[in-house]
């Protein structure tokens, strides 16, 4: 609802895994190597399950927090604790179809990038723990959460901080929609200074920017995305004054083939808008070799679920 409360600040974002492995760790892993995605992106269905829409209200209720706990589990760093719970999990979810066509479609769809990027896990924590590079950002975070980078010549661990569900557009002035106090939320959790990548913008050109057009609130696509880019670039440089954050933005992952075209056209406006506002904010360059040669798909060897990248 427009008038939903702030959320509360969460806890600040570990600066590397806190869940420290365990002799049981490798057997707690190797479980989530047995969820393997078919070809629509879904989790595979054991046999004999029933429809989701004919489970009783209470199992599906149940799914979604257990589901939840996932989400939490991988987002906090504690990847043994969620292989585990997705060994525990797995034969209950494929006693069920077509989750993704149920109320708790999103936390399945959560349930399911976590459990397929599990199997195939980052490196070990490190001892001591690398510093963190921080990735704000929606469910797209969550694809290079735990793996290891170098950046300007140091090893750091990309320690997600996830926003669920948030548009570009909820950021406006004025807005009060639940996502724009969850990002203020996440970045206040955030220590002054930190280095951050944003990874924003998908949900927009999935569902935001075509439907805004189609209502006639812009003239066209271009005006729609110029909108929507400039809330972001004055979010970004209010907080890169006021937390002297060092912000590095992210394109935004052309993995829908549907949306595709939208997706460049929106990163060509923002890649342009990050670069006016150099050296305040800096571009991730990389764009182009996330799609073939001809750029008409997405590079061989990134698909994950159909939606989000694979970090390998």
């Amino acid at each position: 609802p427009p008038s939903a409360p702030p959320a509360p600040p969460p806890s600040a974002p570990p600066s590397a895994s806190p869940c420290k492995g365990t002799a049981e760790e490798a057997a707690l892993r190797a479980a989530a190597t047995e969820v393997a995605p078919d070809a629509g992106g879904e989790l595979a269905d054991g046999e004999g399950a029933r429809l989701g829409k004919e489970a009783p209200p209470l199992e599906l209720d149940l799914l979604a927090l257990y589901f939840t706990a996932l989400k939490v589990l991988f987002v906090s760093g504690c990847l043994p604790a969620a292989s585990a719970l997705v060994r525990l999990l797995e034969p209950a979810r494929r006693q069920i179809r077509d989750l993704h066509l149920t109320l708790i479609r999103n936390e399945n769809a959560y349930y399911c990038c976590a459990a397929m990027l599990l199997a195939t896990p980052p490196p070990q924590p490190a001892d001591p723990p690398l510093a963190p590079l921080y990735v704000a950002g929606d469910s797209h975070a969550l694809s290079p959460s735990w793996r290891v980078v170098r950046w300007r010549g140091q090893p750091r661990v990309l320690a997600p901080v996830l926003v669920t569900g948030l548009k570009l557009w909820h950021l406006r002035d004025g807005a009060d929609f639940f996502p724009k106090a969850n990002f203020e939320a996440a970045a206040a959790s955030l220590p002054d200074g930190a280095d951050v990548v944003f990874a924003f913008g998908e949900i927009d050109c999935r569902e935001g920017l075509l439907l805004a057009v189609e209502r006639a609130r812009y003239r066209d696509l271009a005006q729609a995305i110029d909108t929507v880019v400039d809330i972001y670039i004055r979010t970004l440089r209010r907080l890169a004054a006021r937390r002297r954050f060092n912000i590095l933005v992210h394109p935004v992952p052309p993995v829908l083939p549907e949306t595709r075209a939208v997706v460049k056209q929106f990163n060509a406006a923002l890649r342009r808008a990050v670069e006016r506002a150099s050296p305040v904010l800096a571009w991730l360059d990389f764009f182009e070799q996330l799609l073939t040669p001809a750029g008409d798909a997405l590079a061989d060897g990134l698909a994950l679920d159909g939606t989000h990248l694979n970090p390998q």
